[in-house]
């Protein structure tokens, strides 16, 4: 994609709905480019200048309702605004980093899309300066930092000459064709089986606050599933290597490296290649079992027919000709799924009874292990 690397950033970020923290110094061109980014998609943008609020305009003010008799919590305007734009609305908080009387409230907005009491369904941007050129002088503290993708704005000298002599808009292009929603689902369901098996193997990088940045990005169970969604956008948009790496960085600070040469080194086949023909499973064991992972969490996605029954055919060549115990726990999972199904949907699944006795020992022990019965 030859757009500019910030509109990359900023349109994975859109399509993974992950908040994204845009910081670079005053007047480099940060909320220009995301009001041009809503233009360009045609969805409604509702700007706030964190330096001018305070938390009493998230909880909205009191008022008397003649209707029920009771004192109600009404909505500021631009709260409605939002709340009316539905999916399609995007909340930018400009200089998120210049008052500290809203961080509290920031939480919930972030990380559950509530402003006060009133849910919205829209996405979050957010833009600030260096600690050092910010309003106040504040960085994020971390708990609002870890609920966001950190992004370190890009300025180009021959952008900025382009657009001088032909006008910024021009350097956006055309829109890319968005993906479909259900690719979206299932590339970031590729992505969580990834991030599950790294974070399995070095489970010392679950939880790792950085305590010489902690208003930084830094690992976390919340700042991993960031890492998953947004690095499931960028593989549907197809995004190059420098989005992807940008994003997992900004998720998890420092552990991203090691994430990212752990992905490359596993170099995984995309799931629909494997369901169509089970021998595009990878030789290496550790890149098997990760993309085995994938193939159940892709049925989980959306247990179709026939997802659920292409699964099961990979999995049963597995226990035919390699081992069983390498598709052990993703044949777990698929059976877990099975038994959480309503009774429609689970009818609509064939049951496949030759490919899971191959399973059947394994799954057991892993259900006694799960349920504490191996310990």
């Amino acid at each position: 994609m030859s757009h500019p690397l910030n509109v990359r950033m900023i349109l994975t970020a859109l399509v993974a709905r992950t908040p994204l923290y845009l910081e670079g110094e005053p007047g480099v061109g940060k909320t220009a480019t995301v009001e041009t980014v809503a233009r360009w998609l045609d969805r409604p943008l509702v700007t706030i200048i964190g330096a001018t609020r305070d938390r009493t305009d998230f909880g909205g003010w009191p008022r008397y309702d003649e209707s029920t008799g009771q004192v109600r919590l009404h909505p500021f305007p631009w709260v409605q605004q939002l709340v009316d734009a539905g999916s399609a609305g995007i909340l930018f908080i400009d200089e998120m980093n210049s008052n500290e009387e809203i961080f509290p409230v920031l939480l919930r907005v972030l990380a559950e899309r509530y402003i006060g009491d009133i849910p919205f369904k829209g996405d979050v941007l957010a833009a600030g300066n260096p600690e050092e050129l910010s309003v106040a002088g504040l960085t994020l503290p971390p708990p609002v930092a870890n609920r966001v993708i950190h992004y370190r704005w890009q300025t180009s000298a021959r952008r900025w000459a382009d657009g001088m002599r032909k006008g910024f808009d021009t350097l956006m292009g055309d829109p890319p064709p968005l993906p479909s929603e259900e690719v979206v689902r299932a590339r970031i369901a590729e992505a969580r089986a990834l991030v599950a098996a790294y974070v399995e193997r070095n489970s010392h990088a679950l939880l790792r606050v950085n305590l010489n940045r902690p208003h930084g990005p830094w690992p976390s169970p919340r700042s991993w599933d960031l890492l998953a969604r947004f690095l499931g956008a960028a593989w549907a948009l197809g995004m190059d290597e420098e989005v992807q790496a940008l994003g997992v960085q900004g998720a998890v600070g420092e552990e991203g490296l090691n994430f990212l040469v752990f992905f490359r080194d596993l170099d995984l086949p995309p799931v629909e290649e494997v369901l169509a023909d089970p021998k595009r499973l990878p030789a290496r064991e550790d890149a098997a079992f990760v993309t085995l992972m994938a193939v159940a969490r892709y049925v989980a996605e959306e247990p179709s027919p026939e997802r659920w029954t292409g699964a099961w055919r990979v999995l049963g060549y597995v226990a035919r000709e390699r081992q069983a115990d390498l598709a052990g726990r993703a044949a777990h999972d698929l059976v877990e799924l099975y038994k959480s199904l309503p009774g429609p949907k689970k009818a609509r699944l064939p049951f496949p009874r030759e490919e899971i006795q191959s399973f059947k020992a394994l799954v057991e022990e892993i259900i006694a292990m799960t349920s504490g019965g191996g310990s």
